[in-house]
């Protein structure tokens, strides 16, 4: 017995061993941020209800980014990244990737390369009016396709997707020139199911791709960039046409009573109304013929976008502009535009921005409108610790008159750990 223990504590011992030195060959980075704000709005809803008040904002994640280089230079790795509150999305992103001197390849649950690949207006607060995050203040300004869509954001995808099951390749930067692509199957995230893609109104085939351009000039920075995004929407089937029938056991009374000839006798029974009558010559039932309906159309939905920052001086002034078309069976046909100023000089930051976004709420029918107007200020304490302020005001007009109207301004406080 001792010596069958002996050496189990070798084997184990020789196993911890060789995890030690496996694990010493990784590097086990992780990271991420929270966010922690306060702030107060004044808010100008429908009738009955009342927004106003001071409320709390929070927003964290920790991104768990361990890697591992090889021999011939390649480097294999995973992103996770874990929302620090509860959430539906608990697990935001989660993609394999490798790269080396050919680019970088992204296998899983990501953004696309067009949507990566986009720049916006220049802000220096930890959030801005080209993403969704003042609706913790003033509820009811995003109501169509904001998220991922042109009612609130340049940073869009194909049908609205979000993360979903793709496959992305960003090359190496070549004087500044950058490109990539991505491809999904479907619309899912964070599913590897099988889809049925000829199932109505299924959303498939999604082909993303973006440039940017990034370089410097002595004191001079640009940035800019394009893409653009295609999938394919299956529509409603149609039906085909049917000939006409003769079943052979139902008459029909010139009364228009209709019988079941299923009796040994020859008489028939009553399918309808009137069983005392008397049987009359019959006529024979006949289910007419029905023309083919046609299904509708499938759509192509497409997105694109622009975007440029230039810099000099610790100025930036920049803006970018998207576009989602041809998706009227999704309600999703709009433009969103914004621009923005900022000025960073040592630790302090302050910058102005402004965003339109306009989209249908139904498709052919008339367009929500929101305007975001936002100021902010910051200063970093030390490393990955900065506070900042804002003050923001949001209108959002509803389609088909101004019962669904809001508008509100927010002012706020608040800082970010970056780790």
């Amino acid at each position: 017995m001792k010596k069958i223990l002996m050496g189990t504590s070798a084997i184990a011992m020789a196993g911890a061993y060789a995890g030690q030195a496996s694990a010493a060959e990784w590097d086990l980075d992780w990271g991420g941020f929270f966010v922690a704000e306060v702030g107060y709005a004044s808010v100008d809803s429908a009738a009955g209800t009342d927004f106003d008040g001071v409320d709390v904002l929070q927003n964290a994640e920790i991104i768990f980014t361990p890697s591992i280089t090889l021999d011939n230079g390649l480097t294999f790795g995973v992103d996770i990244q874990l929302e620090g509150n509860t959430n539906g999305d608990q697990i935001d992103e989660s993609f394999a990737f490798v790269k080396g001197s050919f680019g970088q390849i992204l296998i899983g649950s990501e953004n696309s390369a067009g949507y990566k690949m986009t720049y916006g207006a220049p802000g220096v607060y930890f959030h801005g009016v080209n993403s969704g995050s003042l609706s913790a203040y003033i509820p009811g300004i995003y109501g169509n396709d904001v998220f991922r869509g042109t009612g609130g954001a340049s940073f869009i995808e194909v049908g609205r997707n979000n993360d979903a099951q793709r496959v992305t390749y960003f090359t190496p930067r070549f004087s500044g020139f950058q490109l990539g692509v991505s491809y999904a199957r479907d619309g899912l995230q964070d599913s590897s199911g099988p889809v049925d893609v000829d199932s109505a109104g299924t959303l498939h085939d999604i082909f993303d791709i973006g440039a940017n351009y990034v370089n410097s000039f002595g004191g001079f920075d640009i940035a800019v960039s394009g893409r653009y995004g295609v999938g394919t929407l299956e529509g409603t089937p149609g039906t085909g046409p049917t000939a006409a029938t003769f079943n052979p056991g139902l008459t029909q009374r010139p009364n228009g009573v209709i019988v079941q000839n299923n009796t040994p006798s020859g008489q028939a029974n009553f399918v309808t109304s009137n069983p005392g009558s008397t049987i009359v010559t019959p006529v024979t039932v006949n289910t007419p013929a029905v023309a083919a309906t046609a299904g509708s159309a499938g759509s192509d939905p497409e997105v694109w976008a622009v975007g440029l920052n230039l810099g000099y001086n610790g100025f930036t002034v920049g803006g970018s502009y998207a576009s989602s078309d041809d998706s009227g069976a999704l309600a999703q046909d709009g433009d969103f535009y914004d621009l923005g100023v900022s000025y960073k000089t040592g630790p302090w930051g302050v910058s102005f921005t402004y965003s339109h976004g306009e989209n249908e709420v139904s498709a052919g029918g008339a367009d929500s409108e929101l305007d975001q107007y936002m100021g902010a200020v910051t200063y970093k304490l030390g490393p990955g610790v900065a506070v900042g302020a804002f003050a923001a005001y949001a209108d959002f007009d509803a389609p088909g008159g101004t019962a669904g109207d809001i508008d509100g301004f927010v002012i706020g406080t608040g800082f970010k750990l970056s780790f």
